[in-house]
């Protein structure tokens, strides 16, 4: 199809809307994080230290089993916060490095972590992890954050994790599974806190299917490990070493861990829970669920 209009001209791009942009994810967070307390409450509804440091404890530990983290390896959180879960992931490993677009996240982050020597923070550009160096991670992860991104910005983390993480390495991210019931339950939850708004903020939830998952990362250098089809899509991926077989070497990663990431998947009760609190939330707006 051809891209100029009937008089021969390019269309008007000015009146195209630009997607929000670094810029606002970077604006919005930091104004998130104005307040400690409302940066906690963002992050997971804690509302005191004491909460989110609890929370980050319980969480963690699935990560550090399921990724099997060392204190061999170098760690990089994707989407930090005010390290919620890094706290607890850092005295397992060599070296845990976080990344956020918000300054203010980071600064809380680091004030939270100033008791470990292992712990390093900076801000992102919110479009790309150009401030670290290729190959020098040898696990990354990534939860609950880019369920927070337009999908354009969503590929550009993953190719930029294809970057940045070593050959052989792990990679874990998770996104929300529209296709699944409680999926949908949560979405029905977003589509009426913003339905009837001309100006969406860019840190609402959004959704992803298993099959725009596997097509984003089939066009990365990321190859995946395991694919849980949860009430979120939950990936781990890997870069294959150069020169060996890709589907070879990925089974054989699969077979030296299967317990361990068995692990990081969401069961049964954990959907319950969450469909419990979604349907709730749903009828106290005045909707039935849809299930």
């Amino acid at each position: 199809m051809s891209t100029q209009n009937s008089e021969g001209c390019r269309p008007n791009h000015d009146r195209i809307p630009f997607s929000v942009g670094a810029g606002e994810y970077k604006t919005a967070w930091n104004n998130v994080a104005e307040s400690r307390e409302h940066a906690f409450e963002l992050v997971d509804e804690s509302t005191n230290e004491e909460q989110i440091d609890a929370s980050g404890a319980h969480h963690a530990r699935y990560l550090v089993d399921g990724l099997d983290l060392n204190a061999k390896d170098i760690v990089l959180e994707v989407g930090c916060g005010v390290a919620r879960l890094g706290k607890h992931v850092a005295p397992h490993v060599k070296e845990w490095w976080g990344l956020d677009v918000s300054e203010r996240m980071a600064e809380i982050a680091r004030d939270r972590c100033a008791h470990l020597p292992n712990v390093h923070l900076l801000a992102g550009s919110g479009s790309d992890l150009s401030a670290l160096a290729s190959q020098s991670f040898d696990k990354v992860y990534c939860h609950a954050v880019l369920i927070h991104m337009d999908k354009e910005d969503v590929y550009s983390y993953l190719v930029e994790v294809g970057r940045v993480l070593k050959p052989g390495g792990l990679f874990y991210f998770d996104v929300w599974n529209i296709c699944h019931p409680v999926g949908w339950l949560r979405w029905q939850v977003e589509r009426k806190l913003y339905a009837t708004r001309s100006h969406r903020p860019p840190h609402r939830n959004q959704f992803s299917s298993p099959d725009e998952v596997r097509a984003m990362l089939a066009h990365t250098n990321l190859e995946v490990v395991q694919l849980a089809e949860s009430v979120y899509v939950q990936t781990v991926a890997t870069v294959v070493p150069e020169g060996r077989d890709a589907a070879t070497y990925v089974a054989a990663r699969r077979d030296q861990m299967p317990d361990r990431l068995a692990l990081l998947k969401y069961g049964d009760g954990d959907a319950a829970g969450f469909a419990a609190v979604l349907s709730s939330r749903l009828l106290e707006f005045g909707i039935q669920p849809e299930l």
